[in-house]
């Protein structure tokens, strides 16, 4: 019997592999990143710094409020002030970038709950820490955060206006971080961030320890006469463009986001002859869709120079959702796709 399950145990996890999308789908040649993976996302989640003399509280932060509207597909700026009267030892943070963010620059015992998608390993790359700390709670569940009695809630600007509206009402300390996007806004709220938690040290040596991971991660890359051009393809045939984290990313890697090369903005919506037309030399397409097999065997792209070649690659939601410094393992990932690098 024992001999029976472990084949049927076996079996199972080899139906499982096999049906997890990954990168490389679609091309037998096996790829790493440039940089150990492992070895950076462990560096980037716990980062200590030296610490600086404290300052008085109650304090007053001058900021600057950045938030885009996508009806006019721009940026708004506002000068803004933020007094807080004590230091804040129970935080919440409303959103995966900013849990990422607190979890490597904040002592980890002020941080008293975590939203629904932190917990989410599709969307978060500490997903098995939140789940293994909590508590979790779902991002309407108003009364519940409040339950948790913080002296500090992070809300991004889509946080809802509701649950923005009901912190208040309750007279819960709440702090909006506005635009997440590129990696110069991430590094600008990860030092926003430390100073208003007070741990401002610690904010700066993981600024500084971002740039000093793009320079490494630059210095492995090939040369290349002409950059890649790469179009990273949505479900409903939505790609980012310049305000986006993907054309973040691929700047760190000298790639070319092909959606900003066009003029998009923000997100935009097109059709397959736009794709060809565009032609990129490598697309990318979040795993767990179908969208590779739906491109590959489309005859309007057929002639397309991605399709042609194969270079259509599944790439796992979270390297796509990122908002933290956790790009660089977005940039790491990327970078070992289209530069195909063996193993």
């Amino acid at each position: 019997m024992r001999k029976y399950l472990i084949i049927i145990g076996c079996y199972l996890a080899y139906c499982l592999i096999a049906a997890t999308p990954s990168a490389e789908a679609g091309n037998d040649q096996k790829t790493v990143p440039p940089l150990d993976m492992e070895r950076l996302k462990s560096e980037l989640s716990f980062v200590r710094g030296k610490a600086k003399a404290q300052g008085p509280w109650p304090r007053e932060i001058r900021y600057t409020f950045k938030a885009y509207d996508y009806k006019s597909d721009a940026f708004r700026q506002e000068a803004k002030t933020l007094f807080i009267k004590k230091k804040p030892l129970r935080i919440i943070p409303h959103a995966v970038g900013v849990a990422e963010i607190l979890w490597a620059i904040c002592p980890r015992e002020r941080l008293v709950a975590f939203n629904e998608f932190s917990a989410d390993p599709d969307s978060s790359f500490i997903a098995d820490k939140v789940r293994e700390r909590g508590p979790i709670f779902k991002s309407k569940q108003t009364e519940l955060v409040i339950g948790y009695r913080p002296d500090l809630v992070f809300t991004v600007f889509y946080s809802s206006a509701d649950f923005k509206e009901k912190l208040k009402q309750a007279k819960i300390p709440s702090f909006d971080l506005g635009y997440f996007g590129t990696i110069e806004s991430i590094k600008e709220q990860i030092l926003l961030m430390g100073e208003i938690i007070g741990e401002e040290g610690n904010a700066f040596a993981l600024v500084k320890l971002i740039d000093k991971k793009i320079r490494e991660l630059k210095a492995k890359l090939p040369p290349r006469e002409h950059p890649i051009r790469v179009l990273y393809y949505d479900e409903g045939g939505y790609v980012p463009g310049a305000s986006s984290n993907f054309n973040s990313i691929c700047k760190i890697i000298g790639a070319v986001n092909v959606g900003a090369e066009q003029g998009i903005k923000s997100w935009s919506q097109i059709d397959y002859e736009t794709v060809l037309k565009w032609n990129p030399d490598i697309i990318i397409v979040p795993a767990r869709s179908k969208l590779r097999e739906l491109l590959m065997s489309n005859r309007v792209l057929s002639h397309a120079q991605a399709i042609k070649s194969g270079s259509v690659y599944y790439v796992p939601g979270v390297y796509l959702k990122v908002d933290s410094q956790y790009m660089l393992l977005s940039a790491d990932f990327l970078a070992g796709i289209i530069y195909r690098q063996p193993r």
